[in-house]
């Protein structure tokens, strides 16, 4: 089905979107653009940028706004995965939402989000930031408990 969003035509098909060129009479794939050095595919509607997620979420869900760039009307990649652009992967989320689903860092000290070994104590430590604040959950013997304390922390404040 061809919708039109912000002027211009688009449709889905094969978990990918298309875009109608005037200049070129056919239809091109937005999914092929080459992602910007942060990994995400942005689209050139009417001399602005518009990251692709955002107009592949806008053509599903034709109420959303997708000119209100608040911190409370993110798009976010449920699995992380920032070409990973199909429907069932995308939502919306506020920032703070949107903060805590990412990749662990490679420079700690733990397997899980959330935890890290304490010298001083010998022990884990969970710890989880919520609306801008880091809130210490405790010190435990052994890393699996300290996840599991950070994932309840996690779902209780979602």
């Amino acid at each position: 089905m061809i919708k039109n969003i912000l002027e211009c035509d688009f449709k889905y098909e094969d978990d990918k979107l298309y875009r109608y060129s005037t200049y070129y009479k056919k239809w091109k794939c937005c999914n092929d653009v080459k992602p910007n050095n942060k990994g995400y595919i942005n689209i050139c509607i009417n001399k602005k940028l518009y990251a692709l997620h955002r107009l592949i979420y806008k053509y599903h869900n034709e109420d959303w706004d997708i000119t209100d760039t608040s911190n409370n009307n993110l798009i976010d990649h449920i699995n992380i995965n920032s070409l990973d652009n199909r429907i069932e992967n995308l939502r919306v989320v506020n920032h703070s939402q949107n903060c805590r689903n990412k990749n662990k860092r490679q420079n700690c000290s733990s397997k899980y989000i959330g935890v890290s070994w304490h010298k001083t104590n010998n022990k884990w430590i969970a710890h989880i930031r919520i609306n801008g604040k880091s809130k210490n959950l405790g010190y435990f013997d052994n890393e699996e408990e300290a996840s599991e304390c950070y994932k309840k922390a996690y779902d209780e404040n979602i």
